[in-house]
């Protein structure tokens, strides 16, 4: 069973705006913010500290697409725990909760974005 996107689930970020200090994003007001562009990330450096800044947009899809890595390494990890009951222990029983873990897994959503009650606030 194979699994389809309808779109792209990439999040392919490029370079914003860049403030040297936070007195210079401050000046700048409301205006700062906005240019930051669609899939930007404005960049503040401070006293040895530096900022990265999303629109909402983005920082939700990086959080789905987190959510997502974190599910799928714990799918995994269940599968190899089931191969490893198998290899010990070959019977029918065995073979079918193997199966059963690997047929949940590859039937699970793909790319759960972080939308509405998902949402990080």
């Amino acid at each position: 069973m194979s699994t389809t996107l309808a779109h792209s689930s990439a999040l392919a970020l490029v370079p914003g705006p860049t403030w040297s200090s936070f007195e210079k994003f401050r000046i700048g007001g409301n205006t700062t913010l906005e240019e930051i562009p669609e899939h930007g990330v404005g960049t503040l450096v401070g006293k040895g500290v530096t900022y990265r800044i999303l629109r909402d947009a983005d920082f939700q899809h990086l959080v789905g697409l987190a959510t997502d890595v974190h599910r799928l390494q714990q799918g995994l990890n269940v599968i190899i725990q089931a191969a490893k009951v198998v290899a010990k222990h070959p019977d029918q029983e065995h073979v079918q909760l193997l199966i059963h873990s690997a047929a949940l897994f590859a039937g699970s959503p793909v790319c759960r974005r972080a939308t509405g009650m998902m949402r990080f606030n």
